[in-house]
This record gives structure tokens, sequence and C-alpha cells, in this order.
């Protein structure tokens, strides 16, 4: 225990879980007892600030009144027990709730937090524990641990589970192994050789190859995750969050950003529990935020603005997000018990780079939009084309197209998250571009951002990529957002395929003078798995063939982007 002037530290209290497994946590407790508890359960060392992701300084809040617990989940830091990421952490998260209320220190109110991780268990551990959860702010939190967080569209989230494991999980998992100091540095050393050079690391054939590596030994999930390739496998729908909105009876702020890969979790999140929680009042008490950020809001703050990706996005893009937690949790955990005054939603809208409130997401006025492709031209248009063409390329899984930005989670130190100038892509062979005419008067797009395709493809299976880009005056590409989807064997009809491809969603608006450009192709390695163009699944897959890329354009059978367009104000 460490005694401070006006606060108690206890490390490494146990809490036993209702199987007998005794899990770990650090302490934090107020001058002023009982107090309203906060909880963060983290699988990336509890004593670290990195293992927190910076959602909250427990130190500060139990100085403004708060107790806080923060835990290692099972089989992590110095909890017991095995980690199986996802797996236990409803139950877990639920039996930590449950004994935090029974100390004599915990006034009855609960609160959770976390970000990333530590976000999505808030949810799982509301569905069992409402009635002792007074309030939750999960941050990038996903709501399907396939769709939106391992996989997009059906293919691996590959970069983002590599880095996630081998580098924020890694030490965790290497400093349990109680290793002797020398074989601890030569593992530390291979996992940060393979992060140094991820493509090389990565593109091996097949891609099973790997579970002899540094990855197998720190991180053999990986290899199950990959194994259930399809969201209807048993692994997985145990563990959609979203089937469970309806048992979830909790006040939340949902806090994500544009450039986050668990953006479309944290956002269905939101919608959902609006729609399904239990009750009217828990419905009405649900808040969101979404900024110009990646994946971690602190690391986009600098001196004098915020910056992501090539965008600088001015100071406006500035939140405290620590006292826009605090301030949330001392409004629900207090006797009133209701959120604080605001509006339901604020979003950042780039381009303009404002906030702005709304009271609903997504916005009912939003207006449904098509952009047709025309190969002809290479044009985006908002009148479908008078002739058919076709978009045609070859796409080599040898070659695939590099990473460049957007809402991923792949090691950003060798690649930036966020809106990335798009730079020579748009010269590669494999790459199909469009560009709209010069924007005569301001678009704004805010919502779901989705793309209909009709294919062909003379593989039997294989992948197809869109992306949204924001051109400047002077040029220069940015991406916007983009999507990814895998067609499998035995999908392609004869003749066309239509497919949807999810873009995810943002708020942005294409300033006058600037066109939006649409760029698509069949890859972006080391962020996803690369399709093999054979039927066989890409973990398993012993060689990697070419193939040869058809996109409709106009006619029956006419491609088109899907913009949620908000009408322009009229002037006074």
């Amino acid at each position: 225990m460490t005694q401070a002037a006006d606060i108690t530290i206890e490390l490494d209290v146990e809490i036993p879980m209702s199987d007998g497994t005794i899990l770990r946590a650090d302490i934090y407790l107020p001058a002023t007892r009982p107090a309203p508890a906060l909880l963060s359960r983290t699988p990336y060392l509890k004593g670290q600030i990195p293992g927190l992701m910076a959602a909250v300084n427990p130190v500060s809040a139990a100085r403004k009144g708060f107790a806080v617990v923060v835990q290692d989940v099972r089989g992590r830091g110095a909890s017991d027990g095995d980690f199986h990421p996802f797996i236990n952490e409803a139950e877990d998260g639920a039996d930590t709730a449950r004994w935090i209320s029974q100390q004599s220190w915990c006034n009855g109110k609960l609160g959770l937090f976390g970000s990333s991780y530590m976000g999505a268990t808030q949810l799982q551990a509301a569905i069992g524990a409402s009635d002792v959860i007074s309030a939750m702010c999960p941050i990038q939190a996903v709501s399907d641990y396939y769709e939106g967080r391992s996989y997009r569209g059906g293919a691996f989230e590959l970069g983002a589970v590599t880095s996630i494991s081998l580098w924020n999980l890694g030490a965790g998992t290497l400093l349990r192994a109680k290793l002797d100091p020398g074989s601890l540095r030569e593992r530390f050393g291979a996992a940060r050789r393979a992060l140094a050079d991820m493509p090389k690391f990565l593109k091996v054939t097949p891609f099973e190859k790997l579970r002899e590596t540094e990855m197998g030994k720190i991180a053999p999930f990986i290899f199950t995750w990959w194994e259930n390739d399809r969201a209807t496998d048993p692994y997985w729908t145990p563990l959609r969050i979203s089937d469970h909105y309806s048992s979830i009876d909790v006040p939340a702020l949902h806090i994500t950003s544009w450039f986050d890969q668990f953006h479309v979790g944290a956002l269905r999140n939101y919608e959902g529990l609006t729609k399904s929680a239990p009750s009217e009042a828990t419905r009405e008490a649900q808040r969101l935020v979404v900024g110009p950020w990646a994946h971690y809001p602190p690391k986009s703050t600098v001196m004098g603005s915020v910056r992501v990706g090539d965008i600088d996005f001015g100071l406006e893009a500035f939140a405290d997000l620590e006292s826009q937690q605090l301030n949330w949790f001392r409004s629900l955990l207090s006797d009133k018990g209701t959120p604080p005054p605001g509006s339901r939603v604020r979003l950042f809208v780039m381009g303009r780079n404002v906030w702005r409130d709304e009271a609903e997401w997504p916005l009912a006025r939003a207006q449904e939009t098509p952009l047709y492709f025309d190969a002809k031209g290479g044009e985006l248009g908002w009148a479908e084309p008078a002739a058919e063409s076709e978009a045609a390329f070859r796409f080599d899984p040898n070659d695939p197209v590099p990473t460049r930005g957007g809402a991923h989670l792949a090691l950003d130190s060798a690649f930036p998250q966020g809106p990335l100038i798009q730079g020579d892509l748009k010269d590669r062979a494999d790459v199909v571009t469009f560009r709209s005419a010069i924007v005569e008067e301001e678009i704004e797009v805010t919502g779901w951002v989705n793309a209909e395709l009709w294919v062909k493809s003379s593989a039997p299976a294989t992948d197809f990529t869109v992306k949204l880009t924001d051109i400047w005056p002077d040029g220069n590409e940015y991406i916007v957002c983009d999507g990814i989807r895998r067609v499998r064997a035995g999908e392609f009809a004869d003749g066309w395929t239509k497919i949807l491809v999810e873009l995810g969603a943002t708020s942005q608006v294409f300033l006058k003078g600037h066109r939006l450009g649409v760029h698509i192709s069949s890859s972006n390695f080391p962020r996803f798995d690369i399709a093999s163009n054979t039927a066989d699944p890409a973990l398993l897959a012993t060689e990697r063939v070419p193939a040869d890329q058809n996109v409709a354009c106009g006619g029956v059978h006419a491609s088109r982007l899907l913009l949620p367009i908000i009408p322009a104000t009229k002037k006074a």
C-alpha cells in the first residue's frame, strides 16, 4: 500500500472470479470514502500508463474523488489464468464489477472506462452486470470481434493483428514467460525485427508458415482467428456484442475517430443501443463523439494543432477527452444519475475543420446519392453514363498495392494512419482511378459510404478494394475512407456479379475547387492479407497467381459510389 497526502494506492489486490481464478488490480482510493468507482480492465499491463491507452489517469481521477480500479485481465500482468483474447471478458468483467460494488470504499456507483480492448470489455461486462454498472465510456470499442476488428469485408486485418500482438501485447507475453535475460532480449529482438520490415516478414507463401516465426510463439491465437475466416463460424458468434444490445442497460459515452479502424464498431454500438437498449432512459442516455484522430487520440496532438496523417486539422480539433469522461462519470454517478447537458452527438466535420452538434447518428437529413464510374474517361459523374464501358486491370498478388493511410491499425511508425497523400499509387497499372469534375459548391459527405460494383474476375476467388479520396487543387490526393470485399469461391455468377464494398463512415466536406476521387484495385498490404486468386483460403494457399479483373460501368451493370450527402443550408 502506498499512502500519498490525498490518495491511497493498493497494488495487486486479489479479486476472485466465479471459477476461482484470481485476477489482480491496482486500486487508487481518494481521501473521502465511500466514493463512486471507475474500472478499467487491460491486457497491456495495469501499472503502465500506455496500458491504459491514456484514457484516464487513475491518480488524477482519484484526486478528483473517484475510486479507480485498474485490473490485469485473465492471463496478463499479475493476474492468474491463461489469456485467450476476448473469450473470458464478459464473465470476468461482470464478476469484477460485482466485487467492486460490494467494497466498503465504493458508494454503490460504478463506471467503466478504457480505449480499444478496454473499450470493448466494458460492453461485454455490461451484458451480464448492468444492474451494478451506472455508466460507461467505451472509446474505440468494437461491436463485433470479427467484422470491423479482426476482419473487414471478409479480408483479414493482418497488419493490425500483427502489430498489436507483437508490439502492444508482445512485451507482456514475454515477461510472463520468465525467460533468462539473454533469451528475453533475443525474443524481443525477433519481434522488433519482424515489425521493422513488416511487408517482408508477412509476405510468405503460404501465410501458414508464420506459425514457425515469433508470431506463432507470442500470439498463436492469431492463427485461430485466421482459420475462422467467416463471420458465421462458431468461434465468433458468442463474441458478437451487437447481439446483446437488449441486455445492456447502461448509459454510455461512445468516443471514436474517423481514422480509427474500430470506428465502425463504435458507431454501430451507439446506433444499436439507442434503438435496442432495454429501457427508454438508457436509450436516451447514449452519447457520441467522433473526432478527426487516428486510433490513439492523445498522440495526434502537438503544440498548437492536431495533425493526423498529412493534414493539420488545427487547434479546433483538440479535445480534452479525460475531462469529458470525468464530467460524464461525475454526472452519471451522482445521485441525480443523468447525462451532463449537451448534444447527443458531436462530430468533427473535416474540410471545414469544425465541431458540430447533432441530435442523431446517422443523420436523417443525409441523402444517399450515387456517383457513377465511367471507364472511358476515368470520370466520376452524378449522372449515369450514357454508354457502357469496363475498367480492367491485372492484379498480381505477388506485387500488392501498399498500405498508405486510412483507418487502420498497422504499426503507425511504419504505416501512418489517417489522411495520407496517395502519391504515385494512382500511377500503378493495378489501380484504376476516377475523378469528378471540379467542385463548384461545397459537398458535405457525412455518414456511411458504400460502393456497389459489378465485377468479373479470371480467378475463382479474389478481392476488390475501393478508396475515396479528396483531390486538392494542387493535385494531391488524400485518402478519406476505404474498404475491401473478399469474393469467395462459388460467389461469382456467370457474367457480372454485384458486390457491396463498405468504406466505413466519414464527415468530409469537399471544398470548392477540389475533386472527388476513387481508386479501385484488389489489395492493400500489409493492412489486409493477400488474396491468392485461387480457391484456397489465404492462410493455406501455396501459390498466388495473377488475375484479370473487370468492373462494369454504365448500362444495366452501372457500378457506383453511394454517398450520404448533407443538403446545403440555404443562405438567408
